[in-house]
């Protein structure tokens, strides 16, 4: 048993989590379309479109609340009264769903004021046109020795860990551990609304305290906080975005030509992807005081998942919503990466990484074509992009 192991209080914990993943599935069953997205599913857009016709706000058989309307999303967000946490940046009352954490450390409006100046340098625009560079290198390096046929091992993960490490002074030699922390950490978000195996919640908790100790200094310093959430939110994001671009991109005949005869599109298929099969796929808030959304008083406490995917494939906003085009214009800007401040560091270097990995790919490998079906992890709710997408054509040279 590993030293500290609390056999208690693993067995509280893992009867609690397999209770509730049982219930979740019988209530799927049962045909609540939320549910069955907590449950997972390689494509979940069809149970947004089911919980989109059942009103602006759904109440669930689950215990949350729902919404997949972009104005109730877009006036949530907006509104100080939804939360991440408490007013004194405690955790809030425990709601229905979360199984293991309440949100980012640092989501709340004064935490951000505090933390700017120590993450507002690393993503400012100077430093994201110096830090293209370093993506661009990575990428090539990747390029030169890559080996094998799957997308995401071989060149998504490995470039996001290691620009985002660069980014953050990784030494070199401690490369590997962080990568295998930052892959280890990515179910996180998930864990907030869907109960994960007792097995992967110890491996999320070992990673994050992984991360923390590779950046050494004091515990608990604003830099050092900072280091740690990018490693958790961005790293995965860059990753997971390349991974459901590219798979977009493959899934019909031309798009890619399109693509590598034109690399400058890659800013273009960052942006649709955010639309259309965006890496962070919903949002979980709880109101600190009532608050009226949708002519209906909420009272302190209610739990509010905003699914911020759905609303790149609202009709009302884009024209062909379930299309991948990379020619849109003068359409309303996708709510992914919209969802509050913890973001702001997030979205533009997730962005920056995964505009420069998709052209240099496209130049280096024009002839990529998919060889098979990707692979999503189960009860991944939030974070969405493919474990494993084989390619052909990916070690060529």
């Amino acid at each position: 048993m590993p030293e500290g192991a609390n056999p208690v209080a693993d067995y509280e914990l893992g009867l609690r989590l397999l209770n509730a993943r049982a219930t979740q599935r019988v209530l799927g069953s049962l045909g609540d379309p939320f549910a069955l997205v907590l449950r997972g599913a390689d494509d979940p857009y069809p149970l947004y479109a089911a919980i989109r016709e059942r009103g602006p706000i759904y109440s669930s058989t689950t215990g949350s609340r729902v919404t997949a309307d972009p104005e109730v999303i877009a006036e949530v967000l907006a509104d100080p009264l939804w939360r991440m946490s408490s007013p004194d940046g405690s955790p809030v009352a425990e709601q229905p769903l979360p199984f293991y954490g309440y949100g980012t450390q640092g989501a709340e409006a004064d935490e951000h004021t505090r933390l700017r100046a120590h993450w507002q340098p690393l993503v400012d625009p100077e430093a994201l046109a110096a830090h293209r560079k370093t993506v661009e290198r990575e990428c090539l390096a990747r390029l030169d020795r890559i080996t094998g046929d799957d997308l995401m091992a071989g060149y998504a993960w490995p470039v996001a860990t290691a620009a985002t490490g660069a980014l953050l002074g990784v030494p070199a030699a401690a490369l590997p551990r962080y990568a295998e922390c930052c892959a280890a950490a990515a179910a996180l978000p998930d864990s907030l609304l869907a109960a994960q195996p007792l097995t992967l919640v110890r491996r999320i908790e070992d990673a994050v305290a992984g991360l923390d100790a590779l950046f050494g200094g004091e515990p608990g310093t604003p830099d050092r906080a900072v280091r740690v959430l990018l490693s958790t939110t961005a790293v995965p994001a860059t990753a997971h975005l390349v991974g459901n671009a590219v798979h977009a991109l493959l899934a019909e005949p031309g798009r890619w030509a399109a693509l590598s005869r034109d690399p400058g599109l890659a800013e273009a298929a960052v942006a649709e992807t955010l639309r259309y099969d965006p890496p962070v796929q919903m949002e979980i808030r709880v109101a600190a005081a009532p608050v009226e959304l949708t002519g209906t008083t909420l009272p302190a406490g209610s739990h509010l998942v905003m699914i911020t995917a759905a609303a790149g494939r609202d009709a009302a906003r884009h024209p062909e919503p379930d299309g991948f085009r990379l020619d849109r214009q003068a359409e309303p800007e996708p709510l992914a990466f919209a969802g509050g401040l913890h973001h702001l560091p997030v979205a533009p270097l997730a962005r920056a990484q995964a505009e420069v990995a998709l052209r240099i790919l496209a130049e280096a490998r024009p002839n990529l074509r998919p060889s098979g079906a990707p692979v999503y992890r189960r009860r991944a709710p939030v974070v969405r992009g493919p474990v494993e997408l084989p390619v052909h054509g990916l070690g060529e040279t």
